[in-house]
Parts: C-alpha cells; structure tokens; sequence
C-alpha cells in the first residue's frame, strides 16, 4: 500500500507541474557546403575537396513556478544530430534553472546552455562563420571554439547574477572536465545505471564570465576566464576571452582576444585576435568582412584569414555565403588555402 501511495504522489505531483507549465518544442536544420583549395609550399600535399555538411536540432523547454519561495524554474534538454553523428545525441543545451526573480539570481545545473567562452563566441564574429570554421582540407587551424577548459561542454553547476542594465555576472564550476580543448584522460566509469558516474583524469574546471551593455546603448562587452586542475600535467589549462562589439545605425564594429594554453610539460601558449565589421544594407541584407591572426609557442609563422560574408534572411530560411583566404595554417609558412563555405539554415 505505501508503494501505491507513494506512486499515487509521484503521478499527482507530475500532473500538477504539468498544469503550471508551459513546454515548447522549436527545432532547427542547417545545410552547409564547404569548398577548399589547399596549397602547401614544400612536403605533405593538402587535400582540397567539396562536400556537403548537415545539422538538425530539435529543442525541448518548460517554465513555471516553484511551489516555495516564489521560485520560478526552466527546464529543457535538446536533441542534435551532426551530420552521421557516432557519439550521444543528448549533450547540447541539457538544464535545470531556479530563478528567484526578484533577485535575478539564477542556479544551473546544465551543459551547453549558461553564457560561456566556448562555442565560437567572439565579438570580433558578428554573424556568419567564425574564424575555426574557415579550416579543413587535410590540415588543422589553430583557430579555436574552446579557448582553453570546455567548462560551458562539460556537466556543471553555475550561478547567474543579473546587474542592473550593466549585465549579467556567472560562475560556473564542473567537477569532472568532460569536454576540453587539450587531450582526454581515461575514463573511470561507475556503477551501471541511467545516473552513472563518469570521471576523467582531468578532474575539475570553472569559469567566470561577464556579458554586457556596461549601460551603453549598443555595446556588448564579453569577459570569460576559465582555469582547470588536473593531476597528471606540470601545467594547467587555462582560457581567456575578451571582446567589444559595438553598434550604430546600420554599422557594427567588433574586437577580440582568446589566449589559452593547453594542459602539458610546457606551457604552450595560443592567442588569437578577431576583428570584424559587418553593415545591414537593409532589414534583409547584410554583409561583413572577418580578419583574424593565431600565433602559439614553438611555431615558425602567424595564422591570418580573411573573410568576406554575406547574410540575407529570406524569412523562414536565412543564406550565409563566406569567401575566406587562410595563410600559414596551423603555424606553418607557405600552408594556406582558399575556402568557400555556403549554409543554409531553416527554424521551426
């Protein structure tokens, strides 16, 4: 009888929150074709090649209000799929807020989904392709999404704070890094269940952010540090990104700096500067130009890219076109290639 009572609870509780929620489900598609001409001085020949990419995304959300406290709560998870993806579809924009709104505190337990300094943020990439998508062709970049710790991929509990009309403050710290820009330690997995413990050698991580107008009408200031412990290296992860992104009439202007290094013996250290400048011909049209330049210990020349894009909303699908041209690719002088990359993406 107490199993059913217990049951009969457990039903009456779902029914109720479901009756005080509000749940949507939005989705999105993309379709990319990326065409590469490399080109190498001396030694391994570069690919280059044409092909088509794809991404679908279907987003799960609800909100409500707590019974204590006048807590408000959110509430979703997402499904992605890129391209023939092999490894979980279920580890983008995963979360459970509690909102005390009267504060504007907020309390995450989330993956991919607080304001983070992963996933190509840079105020210097105003719209169109970032600078590490702008690579391929039989080489690597050393343009980074994930400037140091991948805090904001990894499982983590974070608090937000709003400020005012300043911005919003956050701190987010993950007890076992599970997404990194440096090497993978081997996994200790525990017992075998839907909630199994999953731990690295690369122990723990956490970031600071900011991200804000400052008060200023049509500034956006980006601030992320990020450092990781980890056992077994003599030096420890860490990331920075700072960027400054401002807009009048149909003009915007955007700068930025990422400086990480990579968990080894040594400290080897990456910066890359963004710089952008984009212009809305009108509410459908607009058009950029993207340069970049990477630089890391121990390599013999400068990474530069530049790139003109293209970006026109044709209401339910919006078309960005980039033209790009990389020179010494991976710090390597004379390895360049010429880059056209098409995307195609529809909301629902």
């Amino acid at each position: 009888m107490k199993k059913l009572m217990l049951t009969s609870a457990l039903a009456g509780l779902v029914i109720a929150s479901g009756a005080n929620a509000q749940t949507t489900i939005t989705g999105e598609m993309r379709v990319t074709h990326k065409a590469i001409d490399s080109k190498v001085s001396s030694g391994t020949t570069l690919t280059s090649g044409r092909a088509f990419g794809t991404e679908q995304q279907i987003n799960f959300a609800t909100k409500g209000k707590l019974n204590v406290g006048g807590l408000d709560y959110a509430a979703g998870f997402s499904i992605e799929n890129d391209g023939a993806q092999s490894s979980t579809l279920f580890n983008e924009n995963q979360y459970i807020d509690i909102i005390n709104p009267s504060s504007g505190t907020t309390l995450s337990f989330s993956i991919d989904h607080i304001q983070r300094n992963d996933s190509d943020r840079s105020a210097g990439n105003i719209f169109g392709f970032a600078p590490s998508e702008y690579s391929g062709g039989g080489h690597s970049t050393l343009m980074s999404a994930t400037p140091g710790p991948g805090v904001g991929q990894s499982q983590s509990i974070a608090i937000l704070q709003d400020v005012g009309s300043f911005g919003k403050l956050s701190y987010a710290y993950a007890p076992s890094l599970t997404d990194k820009a440096a090497e993978t330690g081997t996994l200790a997995t525990g017992q075998s269940s839907s909630e199994a413990l999953t731990e690295t050698t690369e122990e723990s991580a956490y970031e600071v952010g900011f991200v804000g107008s400052l008060g200023v009408k049509g500034l956006t200031v980006d601030a992320f540090k990020s450092k990781q412990k980890k056992m077994a290296e003599a030096v420890k992860a860490e990331g920075e990104n700072l960027g400054v992104r401002y807009s009048t009439g149909p003009v915007t202007l955007g700068v930025a700096q990422k400086k990480w290094n990579d968990n080894a013996a040594t400290k080897l250290e990456t910066k890359e500067k963004n710089y952008g400048l984009a212009y809305a011909v009108n509410k459908d049209v607009t058009v950029g130009i993207l340069h970049a330049t990477a630089e890391k210990t121990g390599q013999t020349a400068k990474q530069k890219l530049t790139a003109i894009q293209l970006g026109y909303n044709l209401g339910p699908v919006a078309l960005t076109v980039g033209v790009a041209k990389n020179d010494d690719l991976n710090g390597v002088a004379g390895q360049d290639s010429d880059m056209i990359m098409t995307r195609l993406v529809g909301a629902f």
